[in-house]
């Protein structure tokens, strides 16, 4: 057990480095558009090119991410509210055009999309695409975003199929929203400092809500992914240290019995 609670302790205490480590952290709002791909990482962000066809980036193809050929799904982070969502995939090298994807989540599925995290299962790819096949996600959406103004967004992910029993990685699907990260009233802070509770309150206000920016609630959702992946290995280190013990104490106890003794007490009459 000693073990095991110093595996946890470790584990606590490195939550807020991983957080600290996220990609997508408190100054994201800057860096991505009003809705990004968590997982497959998706191609970057250029606020010239958000609104530009068919990906929104001057990126082309680079980086592939590994994808399981079934039960895959798309995680993603929405800074701004967003609606008629459309995700899409091309299974050519480098797409071009709108017309080069086919819709895999009709806009009628996805309506809108608040601050937080989303998840979605993905259908299957055609028979006809085997392991070591390239494909792009597309996402294609409404939003507001630093204007008045609703406009067409666009963000790509490149990915490569892979077996699903060659595939490793756990996928971050979880679904949270901005109203699950709540900020204090000024009201509960000390009435002593009037100053501070206003400008704590005008910069809440200035978001739009009582909760985290968009930006903050990215890095949040990443950390609490980090910090799931650490508890799980701490948990499987101390399971697997329980089962050596076990067996250990188990070779020890048959080694200790006088087997001449059992066969002389099996022998006699």
């Amino acid at each position: 057990m000693r073990l095991s609670q110093s595996i946890l302790l470790f584990v606590a205490s490195s939550l807020p480095f991983a957080a600290g480590q996220s990609t997508h952290g408190d100054d994201e709002s800057d860096k991505m558009g009003p809705v990004a791909f968590m997982w497959p990482p998706d191609r970057e962000w250029g606020a010239a090119e958000d609104n530009t066809a068919p990906c929104g980036s001057a990126q082309g193809v680079t980086n592939r991410t590994d994808f399981p050929l079934l039960n895959g799904a798309l995680a993603l982070i929405i800074q701004d509210d967003s609606w008629n969502v459309h995700v899409s995939i091309s299974y050519k090298d480098d797409p071009k055009l709108n017309d080069d994807f086919e819709l895999l989540i009709e806009p009628k599925r996805i309506d809108s999309l608040e601050p937080g995290h989303e998840c979605y299962p993905l259908p299957s790819p055609p028979r006809d695409i085997e392991e070591g096949a390239n494909a792009t996600l597309q996402l294609k959406y409404l939003s507001e975003f630093d204007s008045k103004e609703t406009e067409t967004f666009y963000a790509c992910a490149d990915i490569k199929f892979v077996a699903a029993s060659k595939f490793t990685k756990q996928i971050p699907c979880f679904n949270v929203t901005s109203d699950d990260f709540v900020a204090p009233s000024p009201s509960s802070t000390s009435s002593s400092t009037p100053s501070k509770e206003t400008s704590n309150s005008d910069s809440v206000s200035s978001k739009g809500s009582n909760g985290l920016s968009g930006g903050g609630i990215a890095g949040v959702v990443v950390g609490i992914v980090a910090g799931l992946a650490l508890i799980g290995l701490g948990f499987f280190l101390a399971r697997r240290y329980q089962q050596k013990k076990r067996i250990r104490l188990h070779e020890l106890s048959v080694r200790s019995v006088k087997w001449d003794d059992v066969g002389n007490r099996t022998a006699s009459p």
